[in-house]
């Protein structure tokens, strides 16, 4: 029955996606607890403050790449949600066509 869709979505993968998603937005917001971490490892006093100016600047563009992250994750969740529910709409319906004949 499959082969006479028109649209074949494949559910697992936009639910994979949707985890990977929320793994990436975890991963961004740990990485300015990681900061401070890191500071004994820059070296001099220069160099440190040179990859500290880094980190705040890569604070603006991560806040960004958090939004976008969470905006495509929203839209996965609601296609899964939107398929699924179609999904079962329909399966509905053909029961009680079957029952009907």
């Amino acid at each position: 029955m499959a082969s006479d869709s028109d649209l074949i979505v494949n559910v697992d993968l936009l639910v994979e996606s949707e985890s990977h998603l929320s793994k990436i937005k975890t991963e961004l917001n740990d990485i300015d607890n990681r900061k401070d971490d890191m500071r004994p490892y820059w070296g001099s006093g220069e160099i440190s403050d040179a990859m500290g100016e880094f980190v705040d600047n890569w604070n603006d563009y991560r806040s960004k790449m958090i939004e976008s992250v969470e905006g495509v994750g929203k839209l996965v969740t609601n296609t899964i949600n939107g398929f699924t529910g179609a999904d079962a709409a329909l399966a509905k319906e053909l029961k009680k066509a079957r029952k009907a004949k």
